[in-house]
């Protein structure tokens, strides 16, 4: 073999490659009738249709409507993040669980935690939702005591293991997981 016929296979090679990869990324949209359908499956999810936890299950008696407390400077997030729970107990909106409303900050590239702090006592609640790693809060209600968050887990080695909804209820002062569902990861149009 010369050296223009070793040139011109390696253009063919490249050409092949490049032609494949162009395919395989246009097959890799998503169409907008996927992205409906995968929209209406992660929704239902969410609201609990196929079996799960739904809002109402888990009310509240009754929603504070009493003056916000002051921030309960007793743990560290509270003091780490005084300025954005202080701000949402300010705001005065009661968003979870009859007494709660939520503050969130951003923790780097990508990366947004969330807790929920009481307005009738200023007490954060010792767990946060979001993070690096941690699940999102997609649903959350003033009268339930359920929250609804959606993220994907990892193993020690950080490789992915799934994508899950996970149903948390409040019990005491805490938050504990009651359901893990997998859930397909969301589409979107590029």
């Amino acid at each position: 073999m010369n050296a223009a016929s070793i040139t011109r296979a390696a253009v063919a090679v490249v050409a092949l490659a490049l032609g494949l990869a162009a395919a395989a990324a246009c097959a890799a949209e998503p169409t907008a009738a996927e992205i409906d359908e995968n929209s209406r499956v992660r929704e239902a999810i969410f609201r609990g249709e196929q079996g799960g936890p739904q809002l109402t299950d888990y009310p509240v008696a009754k929603v504070y409507g009493g003056p916000a407390a002051a921030l309960d400077m007793s743990t560290h997030e509270a003091r780490m993040f005084k300025t954005r729970m202080s701000a949402a107990l300010k705001d005065g909106k009661v968003e979870f669980a009859g007494e709660y409303t939520v503050a969130g900050w951003g923790c780097g590239t990508g990366c947004f935690s969330q807790t929920f702090i009481s307005l009738r006592t200023g007490k954060p609640l010792p767990q946060s939702l979001g993070g690096e790693l941690g699940p999102n809060i997609v649903r959350i209600d003033p009268h339930s005591a359920l929250v609804v968050a959606e993220g994907t887990e990892y193993d020690s080695n950080y490789d992915r293991t799934g994508h899950y909804a996970y149903f948390y209820v409040l019990e005491g002062h805490a938050l504990k997981l009651i359901r893990k569902v997998a859930v397909p990861e969301a589409l979107e149009e590029e």
